[in-house]
């Protein structure tokens, strides 16, 4: 009886203190595409499958991820006011290739931006002057690296639509000349659509590139936190995996 009581007591001072709660923190996108997002509602695709395997591994620190329009998000950092972390981008898309403004953690996997055409009318891409006098599907608000260039690449015509699904259909119908897409977003909607013979990829892409997190400077310490469970060996070997169940390289 008496260590019944002890133990009783024991339970009721424990429950009297507060249980250990890990830092909770944002992960902000606003790449709403697949295979990086193939549902937004039902929380599915690539990232949320990444966000899970982080979860599993920083202890002290627990992500939630949060969609979020690029415009949105350019406004919160020009304000100095974003609450948390960005995954899935460059240091180049962020004027930050040296990255000074920004806390960039190690990549995450691999992509290359393609020049997507159809195949009756297949465009080759040799040099940012092979561009001009064509129309270029983009999505409104992306950063493409030659695109941006003014001067003698100014009679390109940019094509804005607000999904890579829209952009397809634009090359698909020969709406525009050619569309810039990710390669791993085409072969996923190309299967879905039954589109497989109908894209043409130009030789020389438009650009290969690494994903990764962005952090604002005022959260270093909880970066260093993320930092410390992406340089886990078997947090490396279970992204791996997880990449290639989705065709991508880490």
């Amino acid at each position: 009886m008496l260590k019944i009581a002890f133990l009783s007591i024991f339970l009721f001072l424990l429950g009297s203190f507060p249980a250990y709660s890990a830092l909770q923190q944002t992960l902000y996108v606003y790449h709403n595409k697949p295979p990086y997002i193939t549902d937004l509602d039902a929380r599915e695709g690539l990232y949320f499958d990444i966000v899970r395997l982080i979860n599993s591994h920083a202890t002290e620190l627990q992500f939630d991820l949060r969609f979020i329009p690029r415009k949105r998000l350019d406004k919160l950092l020009q304000e100095a006011q974003l609450p948390g972390f960005i995954l899935g981008v460059n240091p180049a898309w962020f004027g930050d290739i040296k990255k000074q403004k920004y806390l960039w953690s190690s990549p995450l996997m691999y992509d290359t931006d393609e020049f997507v055409s159809h195949i009756e009318h297949p465009f080759e891409y040799y040099h940012p002057s092979s561009l001009s006098g064509n129309l270029v599907g983009t999505i409104a608000g992306y950063y493409y690296r030659y695109l941006d260039q003014k001067n003698e690449y100014s009679k390109v015509q940019r094509v804005d639509v607000n999904s890579e699904e829209a952009l397809l259909e634009m090359v698909l119908k020969k709406r525009v000349n050619v569309a810039i897409v990710s390669r791993s977003t085409t072969e996923y909607l190309a299967t879905k659509n039954g589109w497989k013979e109908v894209f043409y990829f130009s030789q020389n892409p438009h650009e290969t590139y690494y994903r990764t997190i962005m952090a604002p400077e005022s959260l270093k310490a909880e970066f260093t936190l993320l930092q410390d469970a992406l340089d886990s060996e078997l947090f490396k070997k279970q992204l791996v995996t997880l990449l290639k169940s989705y065709h991508l390289v880490y």
